[in-house]
């Protein structure tokens, strides 16, 4: 295609999830540098939904992508598995933790503060001797980051969306303060209306169009094949502190991911997980779970995404930026879990309609400086959740 009213540049998750959701009004194009998919951080998402936790100061935000979650699943060959989190709290935090279980509950949350005896009377696998109990959150669950994306993007071209891959954009086209389109590597597409959501390449593209105050980092993965394998009802969770969270799989095996930190070079970092990190995991797993000494190694590998000052992603058409520009980016590990409500936003605010859920934590003037110089914070650290 050489024109259509939007075009979406990237077609990981978050522009998948943006044609699903501008398809029925839009004649819409998203182009891909690479497979759908398969090029960026979706690929190596751990799938967690962890919106609850995460948008708990805004319930409108998370209870807006469980609800679509929780009406997808079944759709095609995607499943959402709804399964509880547990925080681990350490005895020095239990009193910070059940203040904060507390509030989310009296705010309407399905939050609770167990301690350790009735935790590993529900779960007998964990073993909770160096902790006070935990933070246990309901509304929590996981999923297929690829399955999920190709199913978005096979109901966007049943919609009317047109996708193609191996289409690289080199630059946003500006005339007169307004996006007229992008160029590629095979040439010219005009458009009235332009979205990036190009993951970590966002900012570099935009570059002397909008500043945005985005640096990327460096995750990491490795699955593990306990044996017995994990139970069916067994919790996803993290350690706050550890830099590392975990869920089971479906097949029993255990995803542990994190250590996470900030890359300057993400063209040229391994896409392998550490040596570092798997000696990290291997002695952190057993002191929470049993049957884990002698665990098999399945997999591991790291990407890089794309981080913002305060964890946040920008979804936002920048006052500053030519009309017609909408920005996607920054999502700090939530991209696939947020993919429901960034396409709402940003089909809020292409269409003009009245905000059906909360723009501000999204928009880029919450910010102060637009420097990609400041301190990287890891949220699979955790250390944020202690705070009052």
């Amino acid at each position: 295609m050489t024109e259509a009213d939007v075009v979406i540049v990237g077609g990981g998750v978050s522009g998948c999830a943006i044609a699903h959701a501008l398809a029925p009004d839009s004649d819409v194009l998203v182009l891909e540098r690479d497979a759908i998919a398969t090029g960026g951080a979706t690929a190596l998402a751990a799938g967690e939904v962890t919106m609850t936790p995460s948008y708990s100061d805004v319930p409108a935000i998370a209870h807006h992508a469980m609800d679509f979650f929780r009406a997808f699943d079944g759709t095609g060959a995607f499943a959402f598995t709804e399964r509880p989190s547990v925080e681990l709290v350490r005895p020095d935090h239990e009193g910070e933790a059940r203040r904060r279980a507390d509030r989310l509950a009296e705010a309407g949350f399905p939050v609770s503060f167990l301690d350790a005896e009735t935790v590993e009377a529900d779960h007998p696998r964990l073993s909770l001797d160096e902790f006070a109990g935990v933070v246990r959150h309901e509304d929590t669950g996981f999923l297929d980051p690829y399955t999920f994306a190709v199913e978005l993007k096979r109901e966007a071209e049943e919609r009317g969306a047109v996708i193609e891959t191996d289409r690289t954009v080199t630059d946003v086209r500006v005339e007169d303060d307004w996006v007229v389109g992008v160029e590629t590597e095979a040439g010219l597409v005009d458009a009235d209306q332009v979205v990036v959501a190009a993951g970590w390449r966002t900012p570099a593209l935009l570059d002397g169009i909008v500043e945005l105050p985005v640096r990327t980092y460096r995750t990491q993965v490795v699955v593990l094949e306990p044996d017995p394998p994990m139970a069916d009802a067994f919790p996803m969770g993290w350690i706050p502190g550890s830099h590392v969270y975990f869920r089971p799989e479906v097949n029993g095996d255990l995803l542990v991911g994190g250590w996470s930190f900030a890359e300057d070079d993400p063209v040229g970092a391994s896409e392998k997980a550490d040596e570092e990190f798997r000696t990290h995991v291997a002695g952190l797993v057993p002191t929470f779970l049993d049957d884990l000494e002698r665990a098999g190694f399945v997999d591991g590998w790291a990407g890089i995404d794309a981080a913002t000052p305060d964890t946040r992603p920008i979804v936002d058409a920048p006052e500053d930026a030519p009309a017609g520009l909408v920005v996607a980016t920054g999502f700090h590990g939530r991209g696939v879990m947020t993919a429901p409500v960034t396409a709402t936003v940003v089909r809020d605010i292409l269409l003009d309609e009245s905000p059906s859920i909360p723009h501000e934590p999204f928009a880029l003037d919450r910010f102060d400086s637009r420097s990609s110089d400041f301190p990287f914070h890891s949220i699979s650290s955790g250390d944020d959740d202690y705070e009052e």
